[in-house]
């Protein structure tokens, strides 16, 4: 009786504590995924990942090898700002693009990685509410300019 007890304590310790490390696991995951939603600007849909809060918005897309044509990272905030942004641990070049109420406010075209310190900041001229980030070269190809809209399609 007494060892079918000292089991069954056992057994349920260790659910406990597998339930801890899993729950543990699942919101470690959650800070690093990002919805993701369908937009078209200058003619052309992206898929874009939804920068949605302050550790989207820091980490950015840090650390990422690469990003395709179509892909961006579209960051989304609550009021429009100038605000700045760093290319900090980028691996490869990409155009940056403030929106403001659907429409583009400004564009920073072909932005290098560095190494400087302190990193280059980029700042609109205008407040922004959203900020998109993409491939260098983008802008360019699909002949964006400022007062081009930026519709979103899903989310």
């Amino acid at each position: 009786m007494l060892s079918q007890k000292i089991s069954l304590g056992k057994i349920i310790g260790l659910i406990l504590v597998l339930i801890f490390v899993l729950s543990l696991g699942y919101f470690k995951i959650r800070e690093y995924y990002l919805p993701t939603a369908q937009i078209k600007i200058g003619g052309q849909i992206l898929m874009v990942d939804l920068a949605q809060n302050p550790a989207a918005w820091q980490k950015g897309l840090s650390g990422r090898k690469s990003l395709a044509e179509n892909q961006g990272m579209l960051f989304v905030f609550p009021l429009a700002s100038r605000r700045a942004f760093w290319m900090k641990d980028m691996n490869f070049s990409i155009d940056i693009i403030w929106i403001n109420e659907g429409k583009i406010v400004d564009i920073a075209p072909n932005l290098k990685p560095s190494m400087l310190d302190p990193l280059p900041v980029y700042s609109p001229r205008l407040p922004a509410n959203l900020v998109l980030e993409v491939a260098a070269g983008f802008s360019q190809k699909n002949e964006l300019k400022i007062g081009d809209s930026l519709e979103l399609l899903t989310k």
